[in-house]
């Protein structure tokens, strides 16, 4: 049963990563991955930095960074800590995006997992649910940083399920929100859209169809993107798509409203199957005065000069409903104890605000501090994509503290929902109703009936 579980929660896993990086092509990822490993080849050279001498542990930090001026800043990191601690070697495995899990599944198969693996939580969640994660190990590096230093919803997402244990350590994330136009809300004595009223008054007072100008632009397409912007509404109103014995409750009074809520906003926005590019185009195009995007949306706003009149909210009603996914550190339990404790200082090595910026600004803008006092940081803010947004890119990060994801609880994922996703069950049923007119009671009733065909398949 678990292996079966396991190859239905992958296909969730590749659903994240591509939302993950819509904002940020990863272009020619083989040729420079073949810089990058030339470049950890001289710079981990162990004959040059006192391996010689029998007293070095020597550890591989795998991630999916490989662009070679990434390679760089991590090489930069790398070098940091060993220059602190002489008696660990640390060479970075950087694995291009398209084969990183194949990867990662490999080593685990031969028990050669590396010390340290960077990666998503869902991809952590796997390898959890393999046995490969030193959970403990992971609870100290947390503890050695600080958990107050995290914010809450951070930590959260990342809770090993059934024990008071973390699957990783966090470094950074990204989130999404509504990224609206400050001068065009001034112009109309608008509120920013935090509420569903003041989102709602804002996209009727702003839209302008007959000249190609919306109010509002929201994923619509069957895809993960649209089930992913529909967390910040399940969330604000703290709606959970599983009860308490795990069965789907989706045909319900509160995913009802939320859904009513959607078709009031589909008349103030570009009508059609709306997905990541138009979303992007029409908002960075001037053609919508709110989009629903994640941060890899600010270099686009930047290249067009417009990023110092661009706000950023998310949506709230009974509570903040914030979304967004975590790059996160985690030890594997396939290395010796001194290796153990190297790891462990290496990835707690990440928790001071230096390191902990250099990786941040890598792609600034889109990978934001999950640190509080990082994000207070003026050195974090000093660079020329944060610069540019003004005071909007210091409250950004805020958003992690109110994280939730659909069929996600108390650290678990339901078993159905890797299929439940893969399939694009909901992100149909939004699809039938806003862009096709289907009834919302029998489009209800629908998706209930496909989610409780998926909840009986695992039983």
């Amino acid at each position: 049963m678990k292996k079966r579980i396991v190859a239905m929660m992958m296909i969730a896993v590749m659903a994240v990563v591509a939302f993950a990086g819509c904002g940020e092509k990863k272009e020619d990822s083989e040729s420079k991955n073949d810089a990058a490993e030339d470049s950890v080849d001289s710079e981990g050279d162990t004959s040059e930095s006192g391996a010689a001498d029998g007293d070095v542990v020597e550890i591989q930090f795998l991630h999916g960074q490989p662009e070679e001026e990434r390679v760089q800043v991590i090489q930069s990191i790398i070098d940091d800590f060993m220059a602190e601690n002489p008696g660990i070697v640390v060479t970075q495995m950087p694995i291009p995006e398209d084969g990183f899990w194949t990867k990662i599944t490999t080593l685990m198969g031969t028990g050669e997992l590396p010390a340290i693996v960077e990666g998503g939580v869902d991809q952590l969640r796997l390898m959890n649910a393999e046995e490969a994660i030193d959970l403990e190990a992971n609870t100290e590096v947390i503890e050695l940083i600080g958990k107050d230093r995290f914010y809450s919803g951070v930590l959260e997402m990342v809770k090993a399920p059934g024990v008071d244990d973390y699957l990783g350590t966090p470094v950074s994330g990204w989130v999404s929100g509504i990224w609206y136009r400050k001068s065009l809300f001034e112009e109309k004595g608008l509120e920013a859209p935090t509420t569903w009223e003041n989102i709602l008054a804002a996209a009727e007072a702003l839209n302008d169809p007959a000249n190609k100008q919306y109010g509002i632009i929201f994923p619509t397409e069957e895809s993960d993107f649209t089930e992913q912007i529909l967390n910040h509404f399940t969330g604000s109103v703290g709606f959970d798509l599983f009860d308490a014995d795990g069965n789907p409750q989706f045909n319900t009074p509160e995913m009802k409203e939320i859904l009513e809520f959607y078709q009031q906003m589909y008349q103030y926005t570009m009508p059609g199957s709306n997905g990541v590019e138009e979303v992007k185009d029409a908002f960075v195009g001037g053609h919508a005065a709110m989009a629903m995007y994640s941060t890899y949306i600010m270099g686009a706003l930047v290249e067009q000069g417009i990023a110092d009149d661009i706000g950023f909210a998310v949506p709230e009603k009974d509570e903040v409903g914030s979304f967004g996914m975590t790059s996160t550190m985690t030890i594997s339990n396939m290395i010796s104890e001194e290796e153990r404790e190297a790891a462990i200082k290496f990835v707690a090595f990440m928790g001071e605000a230096e390191e902990n910026i250099k990786w941040c600004h890598m792609s600034a803008g889109g990978s934001n501090p999950v640190l509080k006092d990082v994000a207070d940081d003026p050195a974090y803010l000093d660079n020329e994509v944060l610069k540019a947004f003004g005071e909007t890119a210091a409250t950004i990060p805020d958003a992690f503290e109110n994280l939730q994801m659909l069929g996600v609880k108390d650290g678990e994922v339901h078993p159905a929902m890797g299929n439940i996703s893969g399939k694009f069950i909901i992100p149909r049923c939004i699809n039938s109703i806003l862009v096709q007119g289907e009834d919302i009671d029998a489009a209800m009733a629908a998706c209930q009936a496909e989610l409780e065909e998926e909840v009986a398949a695992i039983e």
